[in-house]
């Protein structure tokens, strides 16, 4: 069964939007470390600090535009992630509804493991669960 037009255009837009955002947070990644006046130590502290908090709501607010789709996989990936996230204090909990595997997962965390994204993991996740949700 594949995707309605309406959901496929939806998806797409995601996309972009996600790339968009992926490509700000490079674009002042390259730019603070380009930054005069601040030692690169306190840089690298503040982008280590920002990238899961950034990335960690972008999956949350990547799971709210689909709220209404379920599924296993990817799918099922970023909801138990996103629940954990504004439900569990950030730490990857069981659900005895959903099948979750950490093996066959896109980022392979582990049940109890704290969520900490970074860029390079919400991209692969988010391609992961719009190729799911197209499909």
């Amino acid at each position: 069964m594949s995707a309605s037009p309406s959901l496929h255009v939806t998806a797409q837009a995601c996309r972009r939007e996600i790339a968009a955002q992926i490509r700000a947070y490079r674009d002042l990644v390259g730019a603070a470390s380009k930054a005069s006046g601040m030692s690169l130590v306190r840089i690298d502290a503040a982008l280590a600090a920002f990238e899961p908090a950034f990335f960690n709501n972008l999956l949350i607010a990547l799971a709210a535009r689909f709220p209404e789709r379920a599924g296993g996989g990817p799918i099922a990936e970023v909801r138990l992630l996103a629940a954990a996230l504004m439900h569990g204090g950030g730490v990857l909990a069981a659900d005895g509804a959903v099948a979750y595997d950490a093996d066959a997962s896109v980022l392979r965390i582990d049940v109890g493991e704290r969520i900490a994204l970074n860029a390079d993991d919400f991209e692969a996740l988010s391609a992961a669960f719009l190729a799911a949700i197209e499909a």
